[in-house]
């Protein structure tokens, strides 16, 4: 049966900086919930903390209602996949993989049952004989999984465990560590700073910066409603332009861009002010391309065909830089130097108060 993970207010000190101060977060049984941020912006030091590597200063952590703070790393029932692997070398597979059901004094049989169980599970069983050096990258990422895995831990911790593959081989086991994990459901908490692989693996996210949670959300949600700027731009790619709104006497409020782009907007919030200043984030893909009409009056600088889709470096009329993309079945690719006019969804975009950069759009996350 898979358990909850509670983070209530937890708190974590080097000397004395405060890295972690008063972080909660709440993660459901058999879910896959990704820490997800720049490097330095406390998430690993947030797994640490769960697993028991890293000392607690205030708060606690709950796992399936219990407190675990005191509870020494080797009870605490967690398995482990680090981004080096951590394979022993002088090891065969089955060997590794066998290590910690040792290490539990499981009785041999069992041992040899749970470890060629989990290898099939696992895709390597036919590598159980072979020692470490002679396995590519990601036959000894699945040795690792294996081994976490195979001693059934409450837990599955995952630091940053694709970064040393090559890109192919990231989409690949990404894959992987998703149909297992739903496969045996387990509850996972899992750590990395790509974006992508972020969004293609997690049942839920919770964006990190600065030791402080910005948003928890789905994927989806996370991608097209961010709840800040700084969520907007570091998923995916996002422009963020500047404007003003526009509100007549109801409740019904347009952004106005620059040279009096005007688009009507459904679902901004009622507290929004005539004239009040604001950042439309539009993310590349969301700007539709024309040569005449209304919107944003600019100019193609550079562009880089990437097969499915063409990307555009663009030069709005103010000078300020962008990005566009467009699917390749939109329109021969524009030549450099040509004027285009740029429109905008507004279903699709989000808009920010200009000072601290939270959301206004209606039912939106602050």
């Amino acid at each position: 049966m898979s358990v909850s993970i509670d983070i209530e207010e937890v708190v974590k000190k080097y000397g004395n900086d405060t890295i972690i101060n008063g972080l909660s977060l709440h993660v459901k049984p058999g879910e896959f919930f990704t820490l997800l941020g720049p490097s330095g912006c406390g998430k690993t030091t947030l797994l640490r903390m769960i697993i028991g590597f890293n000392s607690i200063e205030g708060g606690k952590i709950k796992v399936d209602g219990r407190v675990v703070n005191d509870i020494p790393t080797n009870n605490r029932n967690m398995g482990m996949v680090f981004q080096n692997y951590a394979i022993f070398p002088h090891m065969s597979v089955k060997e590794n993989v066998a290590f910690g059901l040792r290490m539990r004094k499981v009785p041999e049989n069992d041992i040899d049952k749970q470890v060629d169980e989990i290898l099939k599970i696992v895709k390597i069983d036919h590598l159980k004989d072979r020692m470490p050096i002679k396995l590519s990258g990601g036959q000894q990422q699945r040795v690792a999984l294996a081994r976490a895995i195979v001693i059934h831990p409450e837990v599955l911790l995952m630091d940053e465990p694709l970064s040393n593959l090559d890109a192919k081989l990231r989409v690949e086991m990404r894959n992987a560590i998703k149909s297992i994990q739903r496969q045996i459901n387990i509850t996972t908490v899992y750590v990395t700073h790509d974006q992508e692989e972020a969004l293609a693996i997690s049942d839920r996210i919770a964006i990190m910066h600065n030791g402080v949670i910005q948003q928890i959300d789905s994927p989806k949600n996370i991608y097209q409603r961010p709840v800040n700027t700084f969520v907007s731009t570091f998923i995916g790619l996002s422009n963020l332009i500047d404007a003003e709104i526009s509100k007549n006497q109801g409740c019904n409020a347009s952004i106005v861009f620059d040279h009096g782009y005007c688009v009507f907007m459904e679902n901004i919030k009622d507290t929004v002010k005539n004239g009040q200043k604001i950042l439309v984030s539009v993310r590349p893909e969301e700007f539709h391309i024309r040569s005449a009409g209304e919107g944003l009056k600019a100019t193609i600088k550079s562009s880089v065909f990437l097969g499915l889709t063409t990307h555009y470096f663009v030069q709005l009329e103010n000078g300020q830089d962008i990005q566009v993309i467009q699917d390749r079945d939109e329109q021969d690719i524009i030549p450099d130097g040509t004027t285009i006019i740029l429109a905008v969804n507004p279903q699709k975009i989000n808009v920010f108060h200009y000072e601290n950069k939270t959301t206004l759009i209606r039912g939106g996350k602050e």
